[in-house]
Order: C-alpha cells, then structure tokens, then sequence
C-alpha cells in the first residue's frame, strides 16, 4: 500500500485553503482506480510504500484512505511552508528513514511554489 504526498487542488466553491495532505491507502485492491481518486484531489509529489506498522494500522479501518493535512495559512503555520515540512518531518521520523525524509521535504518544498504559484522568499 500506498502514502501519497501534495498538495489539494483549490476549488472555487470548496476547497479555499492552501493545504500539504498526505494520504495513506488502507486498501490496495484496486490501485488504478485509488491513484485516479487520488489525482482529481491532490497534486501528488511524492509517493512510498508503508511501512509493516503502517499496514497494520490500515487493516483495523473501513475507509479507503486516511487523510492528514496542514492548512498552511492558518495557526500555527501562518504561510510559513518551511514549518509546516519541519513538523511533517518530525511526523515521519517512527517509519521513514532520514535520507527519504530530506527527500520528501526537498521535493514538498518544490511543490509548494510550483502548484500554489508562490513566489520564493530569500
């Protein structure tokens, strides 16, 4: 199974704020059509396969995935992405090694000024 990493496509009447979501695929019995669900939500920009522990965590829910966010622009992050990739970060310590972590964050960080067309601060 699946951890999918980006950031939420913003929607007119819906989805207003700008927001790091990682989601985690709880079945893999149709992957194609998870992967389809997944893009018309997110941007994804980075994706790993779950650790043992993770799997087991999806096998005691009845969802297709979990879903934990950030909203960037709102407490404690106020805008600040470097924040929000410094906690997600932390957050993956128990089942990511470093090297993969300073991947992701690296390429999060990316991400975030492509899809949100923000421009780098100095």
């Amino acid at each position: 199974m699946v951890v999918y990493y980006g950031y939420s496509k913003l929607t007119k009447k819906v989805i207003l704020k700008r927001e790091l979501a990682i989601y985690f695929e709880n079945s893999d019995c149709n992957p194609v059509k998870n992967e389809e669900w997944i893009k018309r939500r997110m941007t994804i920009i980075y994706t790993r396969r779950q650790s043992e522990e993770e799997v087991k965590d999806s096998n005691i829910v009845n969802r297709s995935f979990t879903k934990y966010s950030f909203f960037i622009d709102d407490k404690p992050y106020y805008g600040d992405i470097e924040k929000v990739l410094s906690v997600n970060f932390k957050a993956d310590r128990n089942h990511v090694c470093e090297k993969e972590r300073l991947i992701i964050k690296d390429l999060l960080r990316e991400g975030y000024y492509r899809c949100y067309n923000v421009p780098k601060s100095r």
